[in-house]
């Protein structure tokens, strides 16, 4: 089975966070919702660190395409 997506696990997450806000639910289950978005949390974490990860790759790509030879000619020197 494929694992969710950043969504699916944010609108998880959003389903837990209101059983908890309910109230209406005994303590050890409770708990066990809490634990529950906390692993939720830490999965997303890892999604959002992997995308950041993607994004800097991306511009270094970008940045390496853009030789000298591409831009602008430096400023000459002033003291020449």
């Amino acid at each position: 089975m494929a694992e969710p997506s950043f969504e699916e696990l944010v609108a998880q997450l959003e389903e837990r966070a209101k059983k908890l806000e309910a109230g209406n639910i005994p303590l050890e289950e409770s708990i066990g919702i809490y634990e529950e978005g906390a692993a939720l949390v830490d999965k997303l974490r890892g999604l959002l660190d992997s995308a950041e990860l993607r994004v800097q790759r991306l511009q270094g790509r970008i940045q390496d395409e853009r030789t000298p030879n591409d831009g602008p000619s430096p400023p000459p020197d002033a003291g020449n």
